[in-house]
């Protein structure tokens, strides 16, 4: 029953060898790892900074999740180095950023257009303020951040991270149009003429991927810092169920 639920259609495979076709064919963008249910890409935009997006195919049976979610999850993050994004050591941020905005396109598209806004991230960023601060933001002051959002940007000091005394957060900045496009630059047209101009991708060696180095103590404690964050967003996304739930009952 799972496997017909993760199943995935015709336009949604035909998205994915088209997103292939583009991370193969540009130097700046590079696939980790491609499986049926889970993609993850690097990208370097044109500002020198490195992003990381991993996307996973959901088909509702995370016990960590107690309501039912079927779907692709997608996770971006930052880096000011390639290295950062790597080991996702403590200069390594989140990126909320969402690909809602491309409308009905199958998800591969939705993928492709995220990588070529985040490739151009120079340009991106005019539109999007939470992308400009990342992009302006000193290495240095990357450390006391875990994620940049359109409402604020959150500190590690606000989950117990080794931050405090640092005062108010510095970059913080509130959008006022909340239906804002993210990634106004691309639509149908444009990933019709990629296509036609974009050769098949390439098998993938697994054993030519490239291995990072053992994690350090300091970046294990890192990553206990992002599933502490994890969990505090799942808990969010829960409570925001469980409200639109009682509002649909009463």
């Amino acid at each position: 029953m799972s496997k017909n639920k993760s199943k995935l259609s015709e336009p949604e495979q035909r998205s994915l060898e088209l997103l292939g076709s583009i991370v193969e064919a540009n130097e700046w963008a590079e696939y980790i790892v491609q499986k049926h249910r889970l993609i993850t890409i690097r990208v370097k935009g044109r500002s020198n900074r490195w992003y990381l997006i991993e996307a996973r195919l959901n088909n509702g049976s995370d016990p960590r999740l107690r309501f039912d979610f079927r779907g692709w999850r997608t996770i971006v993050m930052g880096g000011a180095r390639k290295r950062d994004i790597i080991h996702k050591n403590r200069y390594c941020v989140n990126l909320c950023l969402s690909t809602h905005s491309t409308g009905k396109l199958p998800f591969g598209d939705k993928i492709a257009a995220l990588c070529l806004s985040l490739h151009n991230d120079l340009t991106t960023a005019m539109t999007i303020p939470l992308l400009a601060q990342f992009i302006v933001c000193p290495r240095d002051e990357l450390e006391k951040i875990m994620v940049f959002q359109d409402e604020m940007v959150i500190y590690r000091e606000m989950f117990g991270g080794p931050m405090d005394g640092f005062g108010n957060p510095p970059y913080q900045e509130t959008i006022e149009d909340e239906h804002e496009e993210p990634y106004p630059y691309w639509d149908d047209a444009d990933f019709h003429n990629h296509e036609a101009n974009t050769p098949p991708p390439e098998e993938h060696d697994p054993s030519l991927q490239d291995e990072p180095s053992p994690l350090t103590e300091e970046e294990i404690a890192e990553m206990r810092l992002w599933d502490a964050y994890e969990q505090h967003m799942e808990d969010l996304a829960r409570q925001e169920e469980w409200s639109r739930r009682r509002e649909e009952d009463r």
